[in-house]
């Protein structure tokens, strides 16, 4: 029996938060969940050191 998985590709909106966050020199680590679309970011920012890049481009605090 096989088991198709699904890999959900990163989205333009992503990319583009992550090219700025590394223009910015903000962006420290990202990890990629291929499986959910969702990015794991940490930042230089005291105010959101920990976060996660949705697909729509929105994001929310880690914990």
């Amino acid at each position: 029996m096989e088991v198709d998985l699904l890999i959900v590709e990163p989205t333009d909106a992503q990319y583009l938060i992550l090219n700025a966050l590394e223009t910015l020199d903000l962006l420290q680590f990202r990890l990629y969940n291929e499986n959910i679309g969702i990015w794991l970011i940490i930042t230089a920012s005291s105010v959101l050191p920990r976060a996660y890049l949705l697909p729509n481009g929105d994001i929310i605090p880690g914990e």
